[in-house]
Parts: C-alpha cells; sequence; structure tokens
C-alpha cells in the first residue's frame, strides 16, 4: 500500500512516500507552487497533513486530497496526551513523541529536536506525553545577537569546536554553538538523574550538528532525521 505523510512547515513542505511500510521519496520544497504540482498525481492516496501554517492553508491543501488526515488536538493517537494546553502542543513535538512509543514502547524516552527551536520532550514508560522544553534553535541565537545589538554581525549557522573565540565572530560562534551543546548535555543529565534507564532520540533540520558529539555517558543517542516523518505515518495508521 502507499501512503503520503505532507509536513508543512514555516518555510518549506516535506513529503515522503511510504510504500508497504519502506520510506521513499523524500522531498522538501521551498515554495507552495511546486508542492502543488508534486502532489497532483498522489491525490487518491491514503495522506496525513501536520501543518503549522494558518488554517486556511491547511484546509486549501487538505482539499486536494480524498482520503486524507489533517494532524489536530482531536486526532485519534496511539498514546495519553498530558499536555496541559493540547492545542497549543506543535505537530512535530506530538509526532515524534508517538514515533518514540512505536520504537520503544512502555519505556522512557527523551527527544531532543534541534531545529528553527530546541525542542526537548519527554515520554514516560506509561506512554504518557509530558511535555519538556522549548528554547533557541541555532539560527535563532544568531539572529537575536545581531538583532537586538548594535554592532554584532549576522554570523552563518556554524559549529565550532574551541571555547575560545579570538574574534567577534568565532566570539559569537562558540557563545551559540556551544552554549546550545551545553544546553543538550544539561537537559540529558537531569532526565538520566531522574530516571534508570531512559532512551535519548536525537532529530530535526540541525542534526548533522550534533548527531556526533558525545552528548550522555550513560544512555545511547538515536539520531534519526525521519523522526517526525515516522510519528506521522504511525498516526496515519493509527487512524485509517
Amino acid at each position: 500500500m502507499k501512503q503520503l505523510i505532507i509536513d508543512i512547515g514555516n518555510t518549506s513542505i516535506k513529503t515522503i512516500i511510504c510504500l508497504d511500510g519502506v520510506f521513499q521519496q523524500l522531498k522538501r520544497f521551498d515554495l507552495d507552487s511546486d508542492f502543488i504540482v508534486s502532489v497532483k498525481t498522489k491525490r487518491d492516496v491514503p495522506t496525513i497533513i501536520s501543518s503549522v501554517r494558518k488554517k486556511d492553508f491547511t484546509n486549501k491543501i487538505a482539499d486536494l486530497f480524498s482520503n486524507v488526515v489533517v494532524l489536530t488536538a482531536e486526532t485519534k493517537i496511539p498514546i495519553s496526551n498530558k499536555y496541559l494546553t493540547p492545542k497549543t502542543l506543535g505537530n512535530d513535538r506530538l509526532a515524534n513523541a508517538v514515533a518514540v512509543f512505536h520504537d520503544c514502547p512502555n519505556q522512557s524516552s527523551l527527544i531532543i529536536d534541534v531545529g528553527t527551536c530546541l525542542k526537548i520532550d519527554f515520554i514516560n514508560k506509561q506512554n504518557e506525553f509530558l511535555g519538556g522544553s522549548i528554547s533557541m534553535g541555532l539560527s535563532m541565537r544568531y539572529k537575536a545577537l545581531h538583532t537586538f545589538t548594535d554592532n554584532l554581525p549576522l554570523v552563518d549557522k556554524e559549529k565550532i569546536n574551541t571555547l575560545i573565540g579570538v574574534d567577534t565572530k568565532t566570539s559569537m560562534m562558540v557563545g551559540a554553538y556551544q552554549g546550545m551543546l551545553s544546553e543538550i548535555k544539561y537537559f540529558i543529565q537531569q532526565y538520566e538523574l531522574n530516571h534508570d534507564e531512559i532512551n535519548v532520540f536525537l532529530t530535526g533540520g540541525d542534526l548533522s550538528y550534533f548527531k556526533n558529539k558525545e552528548l550522555s555517558q550513560k544512555s545511547s543517542i538515536f539520531a534519526d532525521p525521519l523522526l517526525t516523518l515516522k510519528g506521522l505515518k504511525v498516526i496515519l495508521d493509527y487512524n485509517v
């Protein structure tokens, strides 16, 4: 069976085909028009849409399909969502938790999503999504340093393996990258102190900047760039 998973972000749209349980044809569209052209031949395929865009745009895309699930707070999911404001919970955070549940049911798991924002979320042994934390991602840190000061330049997103910046640019790079790396390590450490066994999953658009770092000496780190899309597929299967 063929399925289509669509993840509509603020700046781009990602799609992936799942054929008999195997992912293939991952695509990213920076233009909405290019995306719409690409789905013309897939409109009868069972589809799930996750969107952070306005409701009108999301509904416009959903109307292109005859067999579609649009992920909302009311969509059925195979875990218990204990978030106090489920309607404000990002679909990506929820999909990540569902994917981790599917891979590691009845286990405590920490999800670290390094994208536009740094999102750290927790699902417990009772398969309950409890929530987590949200802070600035790598690009946002660089942009904030430039935007809210008069003299600091706008630095391209980079990683740096030193602790001492020798000029303004490298000082900003050390602060942004090493600061975010330290934040990730700190949260992993704190969760490990509170849980005897915990799985740690790393995903997101900036995964390549952090996946080869030693983030924990206690827990194994599972790096998966498709974690959100995998969670959406699980939700689609659960509803169709």
